[in-house]
């Protein structure tokens, strides 16, 4: 069951590493391909999708498994979301109109940091979507995004088994870099030419890691190799944040990956155990 931020998306397949048809037709897949670019969804439209597939999961006596990289959906499953203002057309449409200027994404994180130096800290200037969601909740209610936001040890969470696998930092980087050269040398270029016949620029899933990269080459806006060098270090990047949420959580369960084999039967033990 995914929990990938990228892979709900129909048709956006290379670049987001997403399992082949092959591969889900061995066993039942869920929440790859359920929305288009252009849709709205965001954490609670996954929450609420991912809780009724569970309980659909559990209601045939099987256990879901879920795998992913945006742990903010997963938290968003396990442990719900806070109350917040909801969404509100004029200010988004103003926002948009913002970034969608020269510069505009930078300026919209000056903006938050200035207004809301917390969010500023915590969002990165490149996650165009959550940097406009927090300027819209300061602008609508007055307040900083993390005044709604639920403090952890408030958070009760539907109960689960999380499993992390942790490798060496050189290691793992080499993984990286061998996986954006195959997304290039699989054709993420060419997807991404398809899907900007379909989908404009401007739609949420062509800022994300390697599709921006892919659309910069197609726009004469960056060559190729530089594409691939600039979608390393934005990988690398994403992964060093991902560590750093991992280790924040709670009731995690640190497997070492150095040994594919050793690691599969160490998270197995973990779930006959019921360990949590």
């Amino acid at each position: 069951m995914n929990y990938d931020s990228v892979q709900v998306y129909r048709g956006f397949d290379i670049g987001s590493a997403k399992p082949s048809v092959a591969t889900r037709a061995i066993v039942p897949h869920h929440l790859f391909d359920i929305i288009e670019a252009t849709d709205e969804f965001n954490a609670a439209d996954y929450a609420r999708i991912a809780r009724e597939t569970v309980q659909s999961i559990d209601g045939r006596d099987r256990r879901a498994i879920l795998a992913g990289g945006t742990f903010f959906y997963l938290r968003a499953l396990l442990s719900g979301l806070p109350e917040m203002p909801g969404r509100n057309e004029a200010v988004r449409e103003r926002l948009r109109a913002i970034a969608n200027r020269t510069r505009g994404p930078e300026k919209l994180h000056r903006w938050l940091s200035k207004i809301d130096p917390q969010s500023g800290r915590k969002i990165a200037p490149a996650d165009r979507h959550r940097v406009e969601r927090a300027l819209e909740v300061r602008i609508t209610s007055g307040r900083p995004i993390s005044h709604w936001e639920r403090p952890d040890d408030e958070a009760e969470e539907l109960p689960a088994i999380k499993i992390a696998l942790t490798i060496e930092r050189a290691r793992l980087v080499e993984i990286l870099d061998r996986r954006v050269d195959a997304m290039y040398a699989a054709g993420l270029v060419d997807e991404t030419r398809a899907l900007l016949a379909q989908f404009p620029r401007t739609a949420r899933p062509f800022g994300t890691i390697g599709y921006r990269e892919a659309a910069a080459v197609l726009a004469n806006e960056m060559p190729l190799h530089d594409a691939i060098t600039e979608t390393k270090r934005r990988t690398r990047a994403y992964a060093k944040r991902q560590m750093t949420w991992l280790r924040s959580e709670r009731n995690v369960q640190w497997l070492d990956a150095t040994n594919v084999d050793d690691t599969f039967a160490s998270a197995m033990r973990l779930i006959a155990e019921g360990k949590s």
